[in-house]
C-alpha cells in the first residue's frame, strides 16, 4: 500500500499560487493595500516561508484578500490555517447599523451567538423606486460561505431613522442605507420581509423608537465548513421617504462582488446620478449614466467601506 500523501501546507500553497500568478511580493503588497488591507513585505515573506503563520482576525482577512488577488477559489488558503491560536472571545457584534448597542440587542433577540459562522462573500441589492421617489421594494441576493461546521442562520437588518439614514444589513456584509429627504418621518411599522429562496425567515426583532428591524435568515439545513449557499429575500413597506436622494451599501468585510441596481419608475427618472465610494483608499465620486430608467453600481473586490448611488430629481 502506498503511503498517504499529506495535503499541502499553507506556506506551500501560498508559494505555489504566487509562482503560478507570476507576481512579486511587492506587487501583492500594493494590490492588498488597494483593497484596504495594509500588510508589510516582511510579513508576506514570513508567511510564504513558514516562519510565521497568519493568526487573528485581521491577518485572516488578509489571507481571504490574497485568495482574491491570486485568483484562487474561496478558502483555498484560509482553510489551511486551522483554528486561531489567540486566546479570548471572538467579536460577535461586527455591525454598525442601529449602533453597537442596538445591534447587540438585536443579535441577542435573534439568538445569534456567532454571527461569524456564515460569511457573505458577495451581495447584490435591487431597489424599486416608485413615481413619488419612494423605495417600495428591496431584493437582496447573497452568496455565503460557512466558516464553522453547523452554520445554519444569519441576521438581516433594516433601520429607518429620522430624518437621516435607513439601512439594511446581512451578516458580515452589506448595509444598504437610503438617505432620507428632509422631513422624512420614522417608520413606526417594520417592513415586511419574505424569503424568496435559499432560506426561511425565523425570529424577528423591531425597535420602533430607533426604526431598527432585524430578521433571522434560516438555512434549509446546517452547512459543513467551507460549504456555500445562496439566499434571496425581499423587503417591502416603509423603506424610506418620498423623493429619496440615494442609497448606500456599507460593508464590514471584503466582498468579491458588491452590486447595487436601482430601477426607477419610467415616468420619473432622476436628472443626475452619481456613484460614491469610501474605503481605506479614500473617497471617490463619479457621474453615472442611467440606462433607460435604471442605474447600477458594480464594485468587485470591495470592502470594508461604503459604496452607493446618489441622485437628484
Amino acid at each position: 500500500m502506498s503511503p498517504a500523501v499529506a495535503p499541502p501546507s499553507f506556506p506551500e500553497s501560498l508559494s505555489a499560487a504566487i509562482a503560478a500568478r507570476g507576481v512579486t511580493l511587492r506587487e501583492l503588497v500594493d494590490s492588498l493595500g488597494a483593497r484596504g488591507h495594509a500588510v508589510s513585505l516582511s510579513t508576506l515573506s514570513s508567511w510564504r516561508t513558514g516562519r510565521r503563520r497568519p493568526d487573528g482576525a485581521a491577518s485572516r482577512e488578509v489571507v481571504e484578500a490574497l485568495e482574491d488577488v491570486l485568483d484562487l477559489a474561496p478558502t483555498t488558503l484560509s482553510s489551511l490555517l486551522g483554528p486561531s491560536r489567540r486566546p479570548g472571545p471572538r467579536d460577535t457584534t461586527p455591525y454598525s447599523v442601529g449602533g453597537e448597542e442596538g445591534t447587540a440587542e438585536a443579535l441577542r433577540a435573534l439568538g445569534m451567538s456567532d454571527p461569524h459562522a456564515l460569511v457573505e462573500s458577495s451581495s447584490h441589492v435591487v431597489l424599486d423606486v416608485d413615481l413619488t421617489g419612494r423605495v417600495t421594494r428591496l431584493t437582496a441576493r447573497a452568496a455565503w460561505l460557512a466558516r464553522t461546521p453547523g452554520a445554519h442562520h444569519a441576521p438581516y437588518f433594516v433601520a429607518v431613522d429620522t430624518p437621516a439614514a435607513s439601512s439594511s444589513s446581512t451578516a458580515e456584509a452589506a448595509v444598504a442605507t437610503p438617505h432620507a429627504a428632509d422631513g422624512a418621518i420614522p417608520a413606526l411599522e417594520p417592513p415586511t420581509i419574505r424569503a424568496v429562496g435559499g432560506c426561511t425567515i425565523g425570529a424577528t426583532h423591531h425597535r420602533a423608537e430607533t426604526g431598527l428591524f432585524a430578521a433571522e435568515l434560516r438555512l434549509h439545513r446546517p452547512l459543513e465548513t467551507n460549504e456555500t449557499v445562496i439566499t434571496e429575500i425581499e423587503l417591502s413597506g416603509m423603506l424610506g421617504g418620498p423623493d429619496e436622494p440615494g442609497w448606500d451599501l456599507m460593508v464590514t468585510r471584503r466582498q468579491r462582488v458588491l452590486a447595487l441596481w436601482v430601477r426607477f419608475d419610467p415616468r420619473r427618472v432622476p436628472r443626475t446620478i452619481h456613484a460614491i465610494t469610501h474605503d481605506a483608499r479614500g473617497s471617490a465620486r463619479r457621474r453615472v449614466a442611467a440606462i433607460g430608467p435604471e442605474a447600477h453600481l458594480l464594485q468587485p473586490g470591495f470592502g470594508p467601506g461604503t459604496a452607493g448611488l446618489r441622485w437628484e430629481w
